[in-house]
């Protein structure tokens, strides 16, 4: 692989989760496994409920309470850097989008991966305790003056700008509901997340305070050691500003900036550790046509981990040439 070729960790955030994600990986990568079992043993501690059993078990309903689905996703994330690190693979760069953020910050040395799973329990707590109930809408079209006149209507908020023609709102259920109604009749794809708050807006800040307050009595943020690039401020970040893990979750994040930044550092082979490859799809799409950047995900809810991770060895080994594009993406 070219040395000149930077690798950047993805981790993605609420609405990424589905039970089963990361099934395969549990049940063969004794790495994978240890991780997990170790954010298990501290859910249960704090909340008396079992996240191997939630994820794995046989539950089939809506995988959507935050207490779970909170610590769930972070817990995925940082057992796939334990998979990672077993491999060798070190990143040069390490970025998240929304709660993401907390697995980047345990990869760059921000914190622990027990001090990033409590805060996500503690702050899950404090969102639920203080009642900030609503949604999300993933809606998949330009985001043209009628739309934007459309949410307005509705009382939404801008969450997200994913890339052209994708883009996330928030709001309550009621306006969500309304809006959709709308967005049916000119046949203008959308998708409700599997998210009950409405994450990155005015709406979920009834829960900053108690959220602070419960993480006050956390280890102090490190210096990151790898370059920690924030999907929230979209530049590298020497050190993490006051409540920093608050805000990820609460204001309004721009996807393409991100990607644009880190793609003027150099060329990139960027890695999805989430669970969905949501971040992969979103860097894609975001890749200037003349960059040879690339991108490959690893989790899928087709539940193809180990073959992919023989894929990305066989990369890194240098066996695919990514300068000349012979793997495009293996999303």
């Amino acid at each position: 692989m070219d040395t000149n070729i930077k690798i950047v960790f993805l981790f993605s955030g609420q609405g990424s989760q589905y039970r089963g994600m990361g099934q395969k990986l549990f049940e063969q990568n004794a790495l994978f496994k240890n991780s997990l079992e170790q954010s298990d043993r501290i859910v249960q501690r704090w909340l008396h409920r079992s996240l191997i059993d939630e994820l794995y078990g046989t539950k089939q309903q809506r995988f959507d309470d935050l207490l779970i689905t909170h610590p769930a996703i972070v817990a995925v994330e940082i057992a796939m850097a334990s998979v990672m690190q077993g491999l060798g693979v070190r990143a040069d760069f390490v970025t998240g989008n929304s709660l993401g953020e907390f697995a980047a910050g345990v990869v760059s040395g921000v914190w622990t991966a027990e001090t990033a799973i409590e805060a996500t329990i503690e702050q899950a707590k404090s969102i639920v305790r203080n009642n900030t109930t609503g949604g999300m809408v993933a809606v998949m079209s330009r985001k043209t003056g009628f739309l934007e006149h459309l949410y307005l209507k509705h009382n939404l908020f801008l969450a997200s700008d994913n890339f052209d023609g994708h883009f996330t709102l928030a709001g309550s259920i009621q306006n969500l509901n309304a809006f959709q109604s709308e967005l049916e009749k000119p046949g203008i794809d959308f998708l409700r997340l599997p998210v009950n708050h409405p994450f990155h807006s005015p709406l979920i800040e009834n829960g900053r305070n108690g959220s602070i307050y419960d993480m006050a009595g956390m280890p102090s943020l490190s210096v990151p050691t790898t370059g920690f690039v924030s999907g929230l401020q979209c530049e590298e970040l020497t050190t993490l500003p006051e409540n920093y893990f608050w805000e990820v979750i609460s204001k309004y994040t721009d996807f393409p900036k991100m990607v644009k930044y880190i793609e003027k550092k150099s060329t990139c082979f960027y890695i999805d550790l989430g669970p969905s490859g949501t971040s992969a799809s979103f860097v894609k799409y975001n890749l200037d046509h003349t960059s040879s950047s690339q991108v490959f995900q690893i989790i899928t809810p087709f539940k193809r981990e180990p073959e992919q991770l023989e894929k990305l060895q066989e990369i890194l080994a240098g066996k695919n040439n990514l300068m000349q594009g012979e793997l495009k993406s293996a999303i």
